[in-house]
């Protein structure tokens, strides 16, 4: 992965999905790579004619094309052949509705992709633009711990836009610890510091680094309460840039509600790294 530098953002001629448009271009600038802007449609459309309609000013700048099929697979082919780093766009395309977490293009590509996919909320108050560079990005935990290849991803995406890492281990209130083996849960008082929190720091970082030790700036810390909420605050808070997740690729009632409540709401963009089992 580390070699791989181009961006693919979808675009279906919609306001709304072109509010991914400055992310994809200011991440694909800070990677060196090329981005790609995509349209799918059955209609045959002018290559001329593809700027204008998913408003694009600088399109000599990007590799601009319309593909064919069905949007979801045609999106992710495309991504796997061009051997992408990211998939940037949009939480939702010409049929916004808000009731949704994210459109169901969106959904499906969020669901299926084995790229890692920065999901760009619509209505966030504050649109990105092509000069946006992220510093902070924010990983939440809950002492689960993380698999190799989601942490790998996470530091190395990191690494390649020159962003610090801020990990931030919440504590839910209400849950038991997890008991599953590796899992390393926070300290019984949160709120008093001083009892074995340096010890627990010292440890958790060790497992954390045990695979691999990322090239840019590491800090941790610790919280507790509901992990949508704790989130969302300390991104807002801590002027983190990017809130990184890792997750299943699962949506359903039951399935990632930490992640369905940060899609939501978030302020910041969202970058999902999908954990295969």
């Amino acid at each position: 992965m580390k070699g791989k530098r181009d961006v693919v953002v979808p675009l279906d001629g919609s306001e709304t999905s072109a509010q991914a448009l400055g992310a994809a271009k200011a991440i694909s600038e800070i990677l060196g790579g090329a981005l790609h802007i995509v349209h799918v449609s059955e209609m045959r459309i002018p290559k001329k004619d593809l700027p204008a309609l998913l408003k694009i000013e600088d399109e000599s700048k990007y590799d601009i094309r319309k593909l064919s099929g069905e949007i979801v697979p045609a999106v992710l082919e495309f991504a796997l052949e061009t051997e992408a780093r990211l998939i940037v766009m949009s939480s939702h395309g010409t049929s916004f509705k808000t009731q949704d977490i994210l459109g169901s293009k969106a959904k499906g590509i969020a669901q299926h992709t084995t790229i890692p996919i920065m999901i760009i909320r619509a209505g966030m108050k504050k649109r990105i633009v092509a000069d946006w560079r992220p510093a902070k990005m924010l990983v939440p935990l809950d002492g689960m711990p993380l698999p190799e290849y989601v942490s790998d991803t996470i530091f190395s995406i990191a690494e390649a836009l020159h962003t610090d890492l801020d990990l931030l281990n919440i504590a839910a209130a209400g849950k038991k610890p997890p008991r599953v083996p590796g899992a390393f849960p926070s300290p019984a008082y949160l709120d008093h510091p001083y009892y074995d929190w340096p010890a627990w720091c010292s440890e958790f970082v060790k497992r954390i680094l045990e695979e691999r030790e990322p090239q840019v700036e590491l800090t941790l810390f610790s919280k507790g309460g509901d992990p949508v909420r704790v989130t969302l605050q300390f991104a807002l808070e801590n002027s983190d840039d990017i809130v990184a997740l890792h997750w299943r690729g699962l949506m359903s009632k039951k399935h990632a509600e930490t992640v369905k409540g940060i899609l939501r709401n978030a302020e910041k963009p969202v970058l999902l790294v999908r954990h295969f089992e």
